[in-house]
């Protein structure tokens, strides 16, 4: 294997896929997991895999001059640290038989990088696969962005530390993630048409969390295709493979309060700053969560937080426009509505807050947006 290509360009590939490989220290791990597979074809240039059997990322590049075809493996994190580090000027990488190492060459520089064995190193699953869906990257990182961050960070139940993707009909797909205290939904309406429909499956959310990162909002299309227990995202010369989390999602659409008895829309960023001040206050021995009592009045809100050893804060808010029942109370883990508030105060001035008396889930959303609601459920205090 022999071929020339540029710094940046090869340092953009390394480092889009070095997270997908293993970094874990347990020896009893297959060794080259920890490792990225370069391939160098005349006819479709580098390809670089890297995985760790829950994930796996394939990108390409055919800005490259190649000489000889082959393939090696070499440590992802040394390999990709070191090319970054390079000088941006073209780089020489050639498979030297004789050390049997990975010769990278720069300038009058170079150096010799050790290789793991390619045996037992697995093939994506990225064969076979029945394309399902098609989306904007926009569009998915919008929905991506506003359901990942209420799944659960570990629970008995895996199927919560994960994102449903819920294809409904010709034009509507679910996008899901609850940790059973809030839950947050974001319904795409689709231009194309899915392949199936009534169609369920959970992605992890570190999977969710490496599309986050490697996807822009542009308005190219993102490629969703599935076979058995994977899950591949692909566009242009990237793709992303993971395996799914088995388990029947539990029916969130009931979790969706369909009436209420109080609304109000609340000032975005007055909200939001207020809830940060609210979140100083340490919670108390006996609760332990941070929370904060909310007073529901007729054209005002109160957010009060006690805290036995450090004191008290107590914020008025005023030109609240409420609807419906008023004159009541209802406790809120303050990180959770910290969390909506910030996210919402992004994109609108105004954010509407719907519930029904003290002990029902509340519904939290954009007032000039339905294809998105936030459901927090409050806290019961002794």
């Amino acid at each position: 294997m022999k071929f020339h290509i540029e710094k940046k360009e090869l340092s953009a590939m390394t480092t889009l896929v070095n997270r997908a490989a293993s970094h874990t220290s347990n020896k009893n791990n297959l060794s080259a997991l920890s490792g990225i597979l370069i391939e160098a074809s005349k006819e479709k240039g580098i390809t670089i895999t890297a995985t760790d059997l829950e994930i796996g990322m394939i990108t390409s590049n055919q800005q490259v001059e190649v000489e000889e075809e082959g393939k090696v493996l070499v440590n992802a994190t040394l390999f990709s640290d070191f090319i970054k580090l390079l000088p941006d000027i073209p780089i020489t990488a050639e498979f030297d038989a004789t050390r049997n190492k990975l010769k990278v060459s720069y300038g009058k520089s170079f150096s010799y990088i050790n290789l793991y064995s390619e045996e037992g190193y697995p093939d994506p699953p990225i064969h076979h696969m029945e394309e399902i869906i098609t989306l904007p990257k926009f569009q998915l990182r919008e929905a991506l962005r506003k359901t990942v961050f209420a799944a659960a960070g570990q629970h008995f139940r895996q199927i919560f530390t994960g994102v449903l993707f819920h294809v409904k009909d010709q034009k509507t797909l679910n996008i899901v993630a609850s940790d059973t205290h809030r839950m947050a939904c974001f319904t795409c309406e689709m231009e194309q048409p899915p392949q199936k429909e009534d169609l369920q499956f959970i992605l992890p959310a570190r999977t969710v969390n490496e599309l986050l990162r490697v996807m822009d909002d542009s308005d190219e299309d993102v490629h969703i295709a599935m076979n058995q227990n994977n899950i591949l995202f692909y566009y242009d010369q990237f793709i992303l493979f993971s395996r799914v989390i088995e388990g029947q999602y539990p029916n969130y659409e009931m979790v969706i309060p369909s009436s209420f008895t109080t609304e109000f829309t609340i000032d975005a960023p007055i909200l939001t700053t207020s809830l940060e001040r609210s979140r100083i206050m340490p919670p108390d021995e006996k609760f332990k969560i941070p929370n904060i009592q909310m007073y529901i009045e007729e054209n005002s809100l109160t957010i009060d937080t006690v805290s036995e050893s450090m004191g008290e804060i107590k914020e008025f808010l005023d030109n609240v426009e409420i609807t419906g029942d008023s004159h009541f109370k209802i406790l809120f883990n303050t990180n959770y509505f910290l969390d909506i508030a910030k996210l919402l105060a992004q994109e609108t001035e105004q954010i509407r807050i719907q519930m029904s008396g003290p002990l029902s889930a509340a519904a939290i959303s954009n007032p000039e947006k339905d294809n998105y609601v936030y459901v927090l459920v409050p806290l019961r205090s002794a």
